[in-house]
């Protein structure tokens, strides 16, 4: 049953993954069942994603060229061990198809071959792209000459085959599958058969040929079966009966439900090989996605049932009513088991009759109790409510933390007081929470009562039995006897719809006088031998700035948010953009948007302000980064308006300084002001500290970086469809500058300004002045223009579910 080394294989007879006589090769026998993992499609996107990127780069630049020349350095006498490793790459493929071909598994060797096709057909696209010309492959097939240095044809060959092959393998044999894999591109890297970027392009086509393929076929499935789960425990001492397969509801986690040889309930969860991969891709979905992320990334499988183990152990000890942990241990398939032993009925299969008053007060006992250990569950629900034994408490502790902060103990309380109020009602369950937390206690969570608080199953649950949570919030403070907080207040309809509208109209006024302002003959002119292919991808990356917008946004924030509403508020920035300058747009929606996640106003103010500076600063820096150490220049004649922008300026430095004179001599205002401080102070500070938090720290740094890398890849997408080569290093300059002047100038969504400049800009980058006017408006059209469109939508869709 073991996969963890190559050895006599015991169940030969069965025909389970033979490719040499009494040598298991592969994982599976040949009628397991086959899945599409969720980690391929992660591995598609960002291989196609980083293909792009290398193919739009291409001929090489500054960076490149150095690398070549380090390259070149290299000793000649080691050429042949860089030869050795290329081959072994290859001679790696040729074994595994020749297993597959042995042991008669006939579904691997056509995905290999397909794999091989796609592979192919994807170097010959990817050369056409950035050479300009059809390869000649078949030197490439048949180790001919004429093989193109760009991508790297012979790597994706190979690497497309042993990646396809390789899911399918033992463990052993895919460890030693990832080393050839490595000593095959550091081969390909130093023998010199193809540029750098082209040997990094040859894998990233091979993984995106692979990938696609074990998407189209499947993969034999990484989780265990019942029997051998069951002979694990056997060999364990934990003998199981009448065992049957549960579904969970958390992605990864095989799950049985069984009794021990006492006749005592049993559950049984296992993190397999694909289970620990499909976890581990959850944990990042849902760092982004969910407010819940769950527990953090841990090195191996081993760690995440230790971790749930843990964790149950200690709220066990703390007196809340949960499982007994039996055993955690590994299978010999290198499987994680963790044993709980106990009698559950969760809230979700009682009704309202069967819960007692009594019952909820014991319910907030064991949450009291969880806490006062360091344990926070931050998976509350109507599942994980439950009697244990005949008592109230809590089970299922795979998404807890011994992270205790204020903000996670109100999260609790509030999915609690939810999970309570679907099952008995709103009343019922507000009064449990006051006889167990006072009205203090209740009045405290209030500013978590709300969807981004609550687990998606949690929320669906709320839906379904039609409960209001803000109607909940609202009785909550009504009961307790305070006002409902100012950052959750129902918003007035009547003048946020009177904005609405007046921003719709100066948007609409926007895009006219924009448009009348086009010399359409002269764009007609310059558009009418573009390439069309070009146009339509740079539309299509031009859209994928929102998302690492929205993960800079989180990076600012000290609180956990869910990434989709932030994903949703950075569309409905563009709606806002055609009627308020970016920065300010921006800014106010985000700050709005933060205290209607609970978030204190002053830290909503403090994020907001640390997102929109940090892009500034960031730009600031690169830019002169970019000035300093490449051949890029700064030359953007805009003369024509610089005599309004100097006015501009010197209306708003006027307007700062009556700002400060009136502040130093008016006593109640500069009182107003030294009493807000005080106050916010704290929440300022703390907002400030969350940057000292390294994963913070990458993602509003790497967020901002990766958007302006984006939009200069849009940029330079649109200049190749009319025919011009612009360099990364110039598109980003050219961006970064018209986006900065456009932050000191408050003219809406810098309509004129940006166009201009961006003509300006790529005429010094070579371009003619028409094509380089069609460049600007396409990049406009689809980073500006176009979005408000769906932003408008998205914007609604905020206000529906009450984020702003």
């Amino acid at each position: 049953m073991g996969d963890v080394s190559v050895t006599a294989d015991p169940h030969g007879a069965a025909g389970v993954g033979r490719g040499l006589p009494g040598v298991r090769v592969f994982s599976s026998p040949r009628s397991a069942a086959r899945y599409r993992r969720a980690t391929d499609v992660f591995l598609l996107a960002v291989a196609l994603l980083g293909l792009a990127f290398l193919v739009v780069a291409y001929p090489p630049g500054r960076f490149e060229r150095v690398l070549v020349t380090l390259v070149a350095s290299v000793p000649g006498v080691l050429r042949p061990v860089w030869s050795a490793f290329r081959l072994l790459l290859g001679l790696w493929a040729i074994v595994l198809v020749a297993s597959a071909v042995v042991s008669r598994r006939w579904s691997v060797v056509v995905q290999a071959l397909a794999s091989l096709a796609l592979a192919v057909v994807a170097c010959a696209v990817a050369a056409r792209l950035a050479i300009g010309t059809w390869p000649h492959l078949g030197g490439a097939l048949w180790n001919g000459s004429g093989v193109p240095r760009f991508p790297g044809v012979r790597v994706a060959e190979t690497a497309a085959v042993s990646l396809t092959i390789g899911p399918h393998l033992v463990r052993p044999l895919q460890s030693a599958g990832r080393w050839v894999l490595a000593l095959g591109f550091l081969g390909a890297l130093l023998a010199g058969e193809a540029a750098p970027g082209g040997v990094a392009a040859g894998f990233l086509i091979a993984t995106v040929a692979a990938a696609g393929v074990r998407l189209a076929f499947g993969t034999s499935a990484g989780r265990p079966r019942l029997p051998e789960v069951v002979e694990a425990l056997a060999a364990l001492g934990v003998v199981l009966e009448r065992p049957e397969v549960e579904d969970w509801p958390v992605s990864g986690v095989f799950a049985v439900r069984a009794e021990d040889d006492r006749g005592n309930p049993v559950l049984v969860k296992v993190h397999g090989r694909d289970a620990y991969d499909n976890q581990l891709l959850e944990k990042v979905w849902r760092t982004l996605w969910y407010q819940d992320t769950g527990p953090g990334v841990r090195l191996g499988r081993n760690q995440v049932a230790e971790h749930e183990a843990l964790l149950t152990l200690l709220a066990r000890g703390g007196g809340t009513a949960t499982h007994e942990v039996v055993r955690v241990a590994t299978t010999p398939r290198n499987d994680a088991l963790l044993v709980l032993r106990g009698e559950t009925r969760p809230i979700a299969e009682l009704s309202a009759d069967e819960l007692g008053d009594e019952d909820v007060r014991a319910f907030w006992d064991a949450l009291d109790a969880l806490h006062r250990v360091g344990v926070v569950h931050r998976r509350i629900g109507t599942q994980t409510v439950a009697f244990v034994g005949g008592e109230p408490g809590l089970v299922d502790f795979g998404g807890g933390s011994t992270v205790f902060t204020p903000d996670r103990q109100g999260t609790d309380r509030a999915q609690l007081l939810v999970a309570t109020a679907v099952r008995i009602g709103a009343e019922r369950a507000l009064a449990g929470a006051r006889a167990a937390l006072g009205d203090a206690g209740v009045g405290s969570l209030l500013p978590y009562l709300q969807p981004a608080a609550l687990s998606g199953t949690l929320r669906q649950a709320s839906r379904d039995a039609g409960l209001d949570l803000d109607e909940l919030r609202k009785a909550a403070a009504t009961a307790v006897g305070v006002e409902e907080p100012g950052l959750v207040r129902l918003r007035r309809v009547t003048w946020w719809t009177f904005a609405q509208t007046a921003l719709l109209i100066l948007a609409a006024l926007a895009v006219l006088t924009f448009a009348t302002n086009i010399d359409y003959d002269q764009l007609g002119a310059a558009l009418e031998h573009a390439s069309w292919g070009w146009i339509a991808l740079g539309l299509v990356i031009a859209q994928a700035p929102r998302l690492t917008q929205a993960l800079s946004t989180l990076g600012s924030l000290t609180a956990d948010l869910r990434f989709g509403p932030v994903y949703v508020m950075q569309l409905a920035t563009n709606y806002m953009n055609l009627a308020l300058p970016s920065s300010a747009a921006r800014l106010a929606i985000n700050i709005r948007f933060f205290q209607r996640q609970g978030i204190a106003p002053a830290a909503a103010v403090t994020a907001g302000a640390i997102d929109s500076f940090a892009g500034t600063a960031i730009q600031g820096i690169l830019l002169a980064v970019l000035l300093l150490l490449t051949e890029s220049t700064l030359n953007l004649d805009l003369s024509a308006p610089s005599g309004g922008l100097l006015v501009v300026l010197g209306i708003l430095a006027a307007l700062l300084v009556l700002a400060i004179v009136g502040v130093l001599l008016i006593g109640r205002v500069r009182r107003e002001i030294h009493s807000r401080f005080r106050t916010w102070w704290p929440q300022v500070r703390a907002s400030l500290g969350a940057l000292r938090a390294s994963s913070k720290l990458a993602l509003l740094v790497g967020g901002n970086l990766a958007t302006e890398v984006l939009f200069a890849v849009t940029l330079g997408l649109f200049a190749l469809g009319l025919g011009a080569h612009i360099s990364l290093w110039d598109l980003l300059v050219i961006n970064i500058s018209i986006s900065l002047l456009g932050a000191f100038i408050p003219i809406p969504g810098n309509i004129g300004v940006a166009e201009l400049g961006l003509t300006v800009g790529l005429t010094a980058a070579g371009m003619t002045e028409e094509a380089a006017l069609a460049v600007a408006i396409l990049y406009r059209v689809a980073t500006f223009y176009l979005p408000p469109t769906w932003g408008f939508f998205a914007l609604r869709w905020l206000e529906r579910n009450r984020y702003l």
